[in-house]
């Protein structure tokens, strides 16, 4: 046979029917392996792949020997074994995208198809995208329908400060927030573990007014846990019994708080005087209602005398002023009752004018240096009343508890002295208007 009519020796032997491959020179002379997939091989268009050698060439169409991906771009004959002829309709650069997302699936614990759902129901809410912003002054215009101001307004506050820290793409919208924003704003908040359960809560409520309204797959809140604190709570601060007897003697006769020299100029640019006088009876109603009902702060100041039913000797905290939204009668006491009576108006709130500065003063005169104690009314009825009654179950009715274990953990034993028990409630206007007695700082 001619040498001309002899057969080429095939570069890369046994490839399958349909596949070929041929050695090509660029124009600028560089020299290459060209690997041709014709429609007997893809069942579809022909595609070729040019390689910068054989070995290179042979390890696309058959793979390493080492890879444990059937569908792997580098082993074509694998591919088209596990895919058929639609691996064939992506493109080289597809190919490889798939590659890589089938390697990160792999480490994920998902298949391509589960994570490609989930991108989808994420990207695309069926209520539409809807940026944090937004979200934040909808669900707010919701919750204000059926929640407290002062609730509503710490929501905010808090939702707010979370839409500031957002980087500005996030801000476009709220499924393209995920649970390592979160985190990442809880860590960058640097609370503590109280605080940041408690933000982690109010984000919680954002969240999930989102994903009832379709703007949102999933609460992204969902499953975070907080650190626990690893100190014990300190017992609660209550009125040991001089100290109530000395605040209801000074709101009942009235006082007067004064400047030390050093604090003089501080006072004029702050108060616009050198001292401050409290008049008689005008702190009363916020104190007893406190001191002997348990009515939170925030809740006094909404209450108005039209809720103090005399005939019935009840409290009546209607459900748009209290913490839960429910709700709730408190029964009056006896001394509670005197001292109602003594400051009874016909209308408008328990609320002085100028209560926070007047509560300041009353710090001083008490000589509380740090301040007002947090919830000492509150938490002084809450001790008294279990002490004198050793009913759980009422004490938490009275409180709007929903259960005991909030007063088993801060309340019990507190109190013990059973003389300071029965004094406690044994406080009248009659009892502490004409008798005083000094506290140091101490105390």
């Amino acid at each position: 046979m001619p040498l001309g009519k002899r057969k080429k020796k095939a570069l890369i032997a046994d490839l399958p029917p349909g596949v070929g491959v041929s050695k090509s020179e660029s124009g600028r002379g560089r020299t290459f392996i060209r690997v041709r997939l014709g429609e007997r091989f893809t069942g579809g268009s022909v595609l070729k792949k040019d390689f910068p050698d054989v070995n290179s060439a042979r390890e696309w169409i058959f793979g390493d020997g080492t890879t444990k991906h059937k569908a792997a771009p580098g082993s074509i004959v694998d591919l088209k074994a596990t895919a058929g002829a639609a691996a064939f309709t992506l493109s080289a650069a597809q190919l490889a995208e798939a590659h890589a997302a089938f390697r990160a699936c792999e480490k994920a614990g998902l298949t391509l198809t589960k994570a490609v759902e989930f991108a989808v129901r994420h990207s695309n809410p069926p209520a539409g995208t809807v940026s944090v912003g937004e979200a934040i002054e909808r669900a707010l215009k919701e919750k204000a329908k059926s929640k407290r101001p002062a609730y509503i307004a710490d929501l905010k506050k808090r939702w707010n400060r979370f839409e500031k820290w957002l980087p500005a793409p996030k801000k476009k919208a709220i499924n393209g927030v995920g649970q390592p924003d979160v985190r990442k704003f809880l860590n960058d908040c640097s609370l503590q573990p109280a605080g940041e359960r408690n933000m982690l809560r109010n984000l919680s409520v954002l969240f999930s007014w989102a994903v009832k309204q379709h703007h949102l797959a999933a609460n992204p809140c969902l499953g975070m846990t907080v650190e626990e604190a690893t100190t014990k709570k300190a017992p609660v601060r209550i009125l040991f019994i001089e100290e109530a007897r000395k605040l209801l003697h000074l709101v009942t006769t009235g006082f007067k708080v004064e400047a030390e020299e050093n604090e003089k100029e501080l006072w004029r640019g702050k108060f616009g005087a050198v001292s401050m006088t409290v008049p008689p009876m005008d702190m009363v109603p916020m104190m007893v209602v406190g001191c002997f009902a348990g009515v939170r702060p925030e809740e006094s100041a909404l209450m108005t005398w039209g809720m103090v039913d005399f005939k019935r000797k009840h409290i009546d905290l209607p459900a748009e002023i209290t913490k839960d939204g429910n709700r709730r009668i408190i029964t009056i006491s006896d001394n509670l009752g005197e001292w109602l009576l003594a400051c009874r108006k016909e209308s408008a709130r328990l609320l002085p004018v100028n209560f926070r500065r007047k509560r300041w003063a009353l710090c001083r005169a008490m000589g509380w240096q740090d301040g007002w104690p947090e919830d000492v009314l509150r938490h002084s009825f809450g001790s008294y009343h279990l002490a004198k009654h050793q009913n759980a179950a009422l004490t938490a009715e009275q409180m709007g508890h929903q259960n005991a274990r909030m007063l088993y953990r801060h309340y019990r034993e507190v109190v013990k002295d059973e003389a300071d028990i029965e004094e406690y409630w044994a406080l009248t206007p009659a009892a502490v208007a004409g008798n005083i007695i000094q506290l140091d700082a101490a105390a």
